[in-house]
């Protein structure tokens, strides 16, 4: 790496690190790209190079932390023979333990992430394309099985549960002291009740003559 080069990534890693550290102590609100650009020991016309505005600051804090949480999860869902109610489970277990151990800064980020402008923008959505394709790799496994069956197609349902994540997290993450256990048992009850839905109704109706 060149000097020039290595000196804009030692930046950009004190812009991010600075900006982690103020939007966890002081929240997101209260915390403006002056106080970043004070923390990181650069000039604020520097920081401007490096975020668009505050929304923008926030996506290069947290795309670091989404891949790194995101390759946790690929890891823990690799086996195809696991049910599709504990392979989702899996999944999705890692970003609730992450955001438990810093609810404020899980706070921010799930009040943005819907965001996917600015110059940090096109990373966090490689990050929810690759987060969609593991999905559907999940829910298409399941349908080989004969698990599911559902009437739509592979991304449909995958974005479904992706869904149900959503906004379960957000109710979860709203609480006061949210513990990882419980947003993730929540879940699963959401995505059984899912998949019970989907399930082929065969086995929906041979479970029925058997509970008479």
């Amino acid at each position: 790496m060149q000097v020039r080069e290595r000196n804009k990534a030692e930046k950009r890693e004190r812009i991010r690190r600075a900006a982690l550290k103020l939007f966890s102590g002081q929240g997101y609100d209260a915390t403006t790209l002056r106080d970043v650009a004070r923390e990181a020991r650069v000039a604020l016309g520097t920081l401007s190079l490096y975020a668009a505005d505050k929304r923008d600051l926030t996506l290069l804090v947290f795309n670091e932390i989404t891949v790194n949480t995101m390759e946790t999860a690929i890891d823990l869902t690799r086996s195809r023979d696991v049910p599709l109610e504990e392979r989702m489970l899996a999944f999705f277990a890692p970003f609730f333990q992450d955001w438990a151990s810093n609810p404020r800064l899980a706070r921010i980020f799930l009040q943005i992430n819907y965001y996917s402008g600015g110059m940090h923008g096109e990373e966090y959505t490689r990050s929810r394309r690759a987060i969609a394709r593991q999905l559907e790799f999940i829910v298409e496994d399941a349908i080989n099985r004969g698990e599911i069956r559902p009437p739509e197609t592979t991304d449909i349902v995958a974005q479904h549960f992706f869904l149900i994540f959503s906004a379960t997290a957000r109710w979860w993450i709203g609480g006061d002291d949210p513990v990882a256990e419980e947003g993730i048992e929540y879940l699963r009850r959401l995505i059984r009740l899912q998949i019970t839905g989907l399930s082929p109704r065969t086995a929906r109706a041979a479970g029925t003559r058997s509970a008479r």
